[in-house]
């Protein structure tokens, strides 16, 4: 029984196992964004959440960089979390070009649409996302 109990704790797991964000149209104040007119094949991406190692090693870096003089510019930073959002995406649903992608191809869905970053830093950014309720595949 004790095991059952603290299994909610468990977030690293659950982090891990990742939550599907259904993405908004931007500027619409959370509409969810649809690939087709029926709004039948949501645009989605199960991501991994703010206890896995991804999350808490990028963590870790920026940390160590706080201190430091930083001289990356907009690009670098679009570059570097473009790269990060890509570790942390283990899949797509319905994004036209990105149904079924590689690294590379993660990497420059993040690079090329903003909106899409910020999304998913929002929502990684909260736990309650990845825990307290079962992941729908």
């Amino acid at each position: 029984m004790t095991d059952n109990v603290l299994s909610i704790f468990d977030t690293e797991s659950a982090s891990e196992a990742g939550s599907w964000l259904h993405l908004a149209k931007p500027g619409t104040g959370g509409e969810p964004a649809y690939a087709d007119k029926e709004q039948k094949k949501p645009l989605r991406l199960k991501l991994k959440g703010p206890d896995s190692d991804t999350w808490t090693a990028f963590q870790r870096k920026a940390m160590r960089q706080a201190g430091k003089k930083d001289n990356r510019t907009a690009k670098d930073v679009a570059l570097e979390d473009a790269q990060l959002f890509a570790r942390m995406t283990l899949e797509t649903e319905n994004i036209p070009g990105y149904e079924d992608p590689d690294h590379e191809k993660l990497i420059e869905m993040y690079r090329n649409y903003k909106d899409i970053r910020v999304q998913a830093l929002q929502y990684v950014l909260d736990q309650e996302n990845f825990i307290g309720k079962p992941l729908t595949d």
